[in-house]
């Protein structure tokens, strides 16, 4: 299990709990303000690792798919993970967002 730093858990924790409708772009604003050093590789890193813990995973699908939603793909980075969250949702989920 890899050790999160305590600014990388409370970012996680943060989103996870969030009930309105944030994108990644929320999320990668939010570390730039906590590490302002940080940018979106950074943000990328974090949401595997997240997803590698098995933990929040509300976070992690969320920051993906909105990304996709933008985008209409994710980056190299995202290929496992985003396989891993598309084939935990439900057929209308995955028509909802596009992904079916």
């Amino acid at each position: 299990m890899a050790h999160l730093a305590l600014y990388k858990l409370e970012l996680l924790d943060e989103f996870e709990s969030r009930t309105d409708a944030w994108t990644f772009a929320d999320f990668e604003r939010r570390l730039s303000q906590l590490r302002p050093t940080t940018n979106y590789h950074d943000a990328k890193g974090i949401i595997n690792a997240a997803h590698k813990e098995g933990g929040w995973p509300k976070a992690v699908k969320q920051y993906l798919l909105t990304n996709y939603k933008v985008h209409g793909n994710v980056s190299s980075e995202f290929t496992d993970t985003f396989a891993d969250v598309v084939a935990a949702m439900t057929d209308a989920e995955k028509q909802a967002w596009g992904v079916a």
